[in-house]
């Protein structure tokens, strides 16, 4: 049973973009006038300076007691004080202005992405449910035969993991912004992957998943974070490889100190400039081979804070001909 996607057409840019274009004109015109501003008052008391000095040139030919060295001295004194903090108080404007433009495109940019995850949120937990309560008034409602049954009860089983997945990152993501506490404990690493691909076999028998895990790896880790991990990893494979791909996980030990998780898919991959992007709070690619997909943009970067909290790595490396490799490494016991 499929759903339909509807995605939402009014975003935060519709609401945005006016709001920066005004900001942006206002900034420039309030900058250039402070600045030329300042520079009229700097080029005035130049003048008068100026004008002082030769005033008392001018007294000094009837004044005998007017000290024409000390005029001068005073005149060059009070000439580079006004060169020299009209330096300093110019580029303290300009560099003010800069900081707070700066900040507001900062606070622009961070509220665009808390909008922008908060409306695919709302549509990424609105259809699962939907898609639940489809099913199970259709189950309630007529009579299925055997393999149809089936088929309605994989579509609430397959929503059901999808929500839960997303409230999961969710409430992880609250708790590594404020302190999440990880239960590091010995683990059989092999059982633990072996355990996550058995429920998306289950949960999609149609997806081809490989394994290839080395027997008995034990590491140093906190089971629930690390399984998230490998789930949103896997999640995103089955997501943007469709159906006819095949996921390979791989476990082996890298060296004597460190153990080697590689996930590779077969989508469309990840262009090199974004492979540094993808790790962003909230950040989803806007290629138009992803764009179809929905997602909240947290999944990558849960998964590279809670790999940096157990003192391992996590990269992007390109899958021939086509596909993404993620590697996970983690340190070894």
């Amino acid at each position: 049973m499929k759903l339909f996607r509807i995605q939402p057409f009014i975003t935060t840019e519709c609401i945005l973009a006016p709001m920066r274009g005004s900001y942006k004109v206002l900034h420039i015109a309030l900058m250039v006038y402070l600045i030329a501003a300042f520079g009229w008052w700097a080029i005035l008391l130049y003048k008068k300076n100026v004008e002082n000095y030769s005033l008392y040139t001018q007294l000094s030919h009837y004044e005998v007691q007017i000290d024409m060295n000390e005029v001068h001295q005073t005149f060059l004194k009070q000439h580079k004080m006004i060169i020299g903090e009209g330096v300093v108080f110019g580029l303290s404007i300009l560099l003010g202005l800069l900081l707070i433009y700066r900040t507001f495109k900062t606070e622009v940019n961070v509220n665009k992405k808390l909008n922008d995850f908060l409306l695919s949120v709302t549509h990424e937990l609105k259809t699962p449910i939907a898609s639940l309560k489809i099913a199970n008034r259709t189950l309630l409602s007529n009579t299925f035969s055997e393999s149809e049954r089936r088929d309605l009860i994989q579509t609430g089983l397959d929503e059901t993991i999808r929500l839960e997945n997303q409230v999961n990152n969710i409430l992880t993501a609250a708790q590594l912004e404020q302190s999440y506490t990880f239960n590091m404990e010995r683990t059989n690493l092999t059982e633990l992957i072996q355990n996550s691909l058995r429920r998306w076999k289950t949960s999609h028998p149609t997806y081809n998943i490989v394994e290839n895990l080395a027997r008995d790896i034990h590491a140093e880790i906190d089971r629930e974070s690390i399984s998230k991990v490998i789930d949103n990893i896997v999640n995103n494979a089955i997501k943007y490889g469709g159906d006819e791909s095949t996921t390979t996980i791989k476990l082996e030990k890298d060296n004597a100190a460190f153990i080697m998780i590689s996930i590779a898919d077969e989508g469309p991959g990840i262009p090199a400039p974004e492979k540094g992007r993808v790790w962003a709070k909230f950040y989803r690619m806007s290629d138009a081979k992803t764009q179809d997909t929905t997602g909240t943009g947290l999944g990558l970067w849960l998964s590279q804070q809670i790999i940096k909290a157990h003192k391992g790595t996590i990269k992007i490396e390109d899958n021939k001909p086509n596909g993404s490799i993620f590697k996970v490494s983690l340190p070894s016991l």
